[in-house]
């Protein structure tokens, strides 16, 4: 059975959060949602931190807004933004569907997505993508950030999960 997590992270410690969260993955493929870095400056975070990225595979909702002709990786898929959050669904299908395994869904992150759309919309935005991940039996982590953690999304977000988790543990 899928399990998801909420994890809420200070922005202070947000990379070495990140690392942590992605080290207790072993064994696992990661679909990395990535909404506020592009994928190549992730991956070089990866790997100052010491994690094997070889096993994950992102979905980039930034380099396409700066880059308008990037073109899709072998580990990588482009989005058009962080705005799109059909793209975005299309994607994590796409992306689950390209690799086999256990897999988990690494959302990075649900705060991003307040600046681009209204509470409601990313709150049912992320209601079916998580129904989604519970239907394909695949984990999830969800993160956010603390200084959005009492805005009323996060309140629904929190009623979806198996549990939360503050500071990146």
């Amino acid at each position: 059975m899928a399990r998801i997590v909420l994890n809420i992270i200070s922005s202070k410690n947000y990379l070495s959060g990140v690392a942590k969260i992605l080290k207790k993955s072993t064994g696992k493929n990661v679909v990395y949602v990535t909404t506020n870095n592009i994928y190549t400056t992730i991956q070089d975070s990866l790997k100052k931190e010491k994690v094997n990225s070889s096993k994950i595979f992102f979905v980039d909702c930034v380099s396409k807004s700066l880059n308008p002709k990037a073109v899709d990786a072998p580990n990588c898929i482009f989005v058009e933004g962080a705005g799109s959050l059909s793209s975005i669904s299309i994607a994590i299908n796409a992306a689950l569907n390209s690799i086999t395994g256990k897999k988990i869904l690494f959302f990075d992150s649900l705060s991003v997505l307040l600046l681009y759309q209204d509470a409601n919309t990313v709150a049912r935005f992320s209601s079916f993508v998580l129904n989604k991940m519970r239907s394909l039996d695949v984990d999830a982590v969800i993160l956010a950030l603390d200084s959005d953690a009492q805005k009323d999304v996060l309140k629904h977000i929190e009623s979806l999960v198996d549990e939360v988790i503050h500071g990146g543990k």
